[in-house]
């Protein structure tokens, strides 16, 4: 802008521009655009875009232009009706220019710059490219539209983490089927009613469905291509004013747009493209704000989480789905807020109800039912941590033992030998916890008071339910070597019987045939449960026991 205006300027009427920059979505443009016309002068600035009228555009362009910004597609449209000449441009910018000469968009911009950059021109127009992630092909690429004595500005560097550091990054496993209310509750946790959320969608279609889920309780609206350009605009617009918080997407809202205080972004899946990841977390965490950044994966989509690990030089928070402890607290703090905006000749009309009701529930009983019912928290429902499944509880067992544990058929065992024989056939998904002490599993909750009535930690051996997910061995990790999840070598993870009934690592053997230990001769001090378990008449699991230890001779 500063040499434009150090330049006499062509004031004449269907002048060409001198200045072309492109963006790959219109809400881009129309931002960039903005931020040209607040600097402007005397300089005419127009902005052009698909999903508007042409006619206004092209007067506009008839008129004459000092700078054009635009989408490539309709830029291409008026070169091709011969309205609009780019052959007098004297700066050419594109901006997100690793989307720009991707292939969606190549051959567009290809024939575009095909006019200003003819070889009958002696001066080629400067040619300025910006974009978050700039990966070799895109480098490789853009040389064709440059001078031999380019040069290449990289704020990043050779820095490893190619994120903001005002971003925390965390991940949680989820089946495609718990993901639409998960991610209600991750958004009411972690934002609530009063912050703003982003979550993005892989397809227009996931899009709309999510939008639809009556488990996202904050008022959303959706943005992708199938939307019409006076309603994105419009969107974007109630969005940054805030009227509505939370805002479900596909990458047309991932790059480049500036909507200040957005709190939490959420990514239903891991991207293909690690880029694609940069740029969507790249929405929170701005103007030195912190931000969290949560992606959602499948069992199977472990490696993509691995992969942005490695490429993005981040590492994810391998978090569980919110507990209801969470999500009551959460919920809870929203309602107080909530009250603290009603008028206070409102509360007027509410009095002689509101002493009804204490006096029929109690003062606290009362508030309690109320701040429930504000938040739209009338129901609890138990989350498994591992995979966000309903009706599973977590638990975290740890084991006191000088060696490290090498592998959860260790820890099957202690299951099997220490809880009611109906427990360990519904024990899902073992992992190794990362410090090699215990093990995190799932059991349906309505085992839970089993669990708690049957279960006694002794001599360092401990189980408990768990409140957030600890780190994790990797997957791959977490059963091989050391002892095998049947016994002896292999990995599996069905029914496990063990063929043997020599006391291994401390712990009994426990024979279902007979329903006791078999306790065999050892010379090493081990530990003794002394219980002697059965069915009664009736069928059910009854225990009596003494626990204690005792050297085996």
């Amino acid at each position: 802008m500063e040499k434009l205006h150090k330049k006499k300027l062509d004031q004449s009427r269907g002048r060409p521009p001198k200045v072309l920059v492109m963006a790959p979505t219109r809400e881009l443009a129309k931002q960039v655009g903005k931020e040209f016309e607040n600097l402007r002068s005397e300089l005419k600035v127009y902005c052009i875009y698909g999903g508007m009228p042409y006619d206004p555009q092209e007067m506009a362009i008839r008129d004459g232009l000092d700078v054009l910004v635009g989408t490539p597609g309709r830029i291409l449209d008026f070169m091709r009706q011969g309205t609009l000449n780019l052959s007098k441009l004297n700066h050419v910018v594109l901006d997100e220019v690793d989307r720009m000469l991707d292939m969606g968009f190549s051959d567009s911009v290809e024939e575009i710059l095909a006019q200003s950059f003819s070889e009958e021109r002696e001066e080629k127009p400067q040619t300025l490219l910006f974009s978050a992630t700039l990966p070799p092909w895109a480098v490789a690429t853009a040389k064709k539209y440059m001078k031999q004595d380019r040069k290449l500005v990289d704020l990043i560097g050779h820095d490893k983490l190619k994120t903001a550091t005002t971003v925390q990054h965390m991940a949680i496993k989820c089946h495609y089927s718990s993901r639409a209310s998960t991610i209600g509750d991750v958004v009411q946790v972690y934002c609530g009613a009063h912050g703003r959320t982003v979550i993005f969608a892989e397809t227009k279609k996931d899009v709309n469905e999510l939008a639809l889920n009556s488990s996202l309780k904050q008022e959303t609206q959706v943005l992708h291509g199938d939307i019409p350009q006076k309603q994105r605009e419009m969107t974007l617009k109630s969005f940054r004013e805030g009227r509505f918080r939370c805002l479900i997407a596909t990458d047309v809202a991932a790059r480049g747009l500036d909507i200040p205080e957005i709190d939490l972004v959420v990514q239903c899946e891991p991207p293909k493209d690690v880029d694609a990841y940069i740029h969507r977390s790249g929405r929170t965490g701005r103007a030195h704000r912190e931000g969290i950044c949560i992606v959602f994966y499948k069992p199977q989509q472990e490696m993509m989480v691995e992969n942005v690990e490695r490429k993005a030089g981040i590492k994810f928070k391998r978090i569980g789905a919110p507990q209801p402890s969470d999500i009551i607290k959460a919920s809870a703090e929203d309602a107080r807020r909530f009250l603290d905006q009603i008028p206070s000749d409102v509360l007027d009309h509410f009095r002689e109800a509101a002493e009804k009701l204490i006096d029929e529930k109690g003062a606290i009983d009362a508030v309690a039912a109320a701040l429930a019912q504000i938040s739209g928290t009338t129901e609890i429902k138990s989350r498994s941590l591992l995979t966000s499944q309903e009706g599973y509880s977590t638990y975290i067992m740890k084991c006191d033992i000088a060696e490290p544990v090498r592998s959860t058929g260790y820890m099957w065992r202690i299951v099997e030998n220490n809880l009611p024989p109906e427990v360990k056939p519904e024990v899902k998904g073992m992992r190794l916890i990362s410090d090699k002490k215990g093990v995190v599993f799932d059991v349906p909750r309505k085992l839970d008071n089993l669990i708690k009535e049957s279960w006694t930690d002794r001599r360092g051996t401990t189980l408990k339910r768990a409140t957030h997910l600890p780190e994790l061995l990797a997957s791959t990790q977490s059963s091989s070597g050391g002892f095998s999840d049947r016994g002896r070598g292999g990995n599996s993870w069905g029914n496990r019987n063990y063929g043997n009934d020599r006391s291994q690592n401390g712990f009994r053997h426990y024979n279902n045939s007979s329903r006791n230990y078999n306790n065999s001769n050892h010379s090493n001090s081990s530990y003794s449960n002394r219980r002697s378990s059965n069915y009664n008449s009736n069928g059910s699991w009854q225990s009596n026991r003494s626990n204690g230890f005792r050297s085996n001779r």
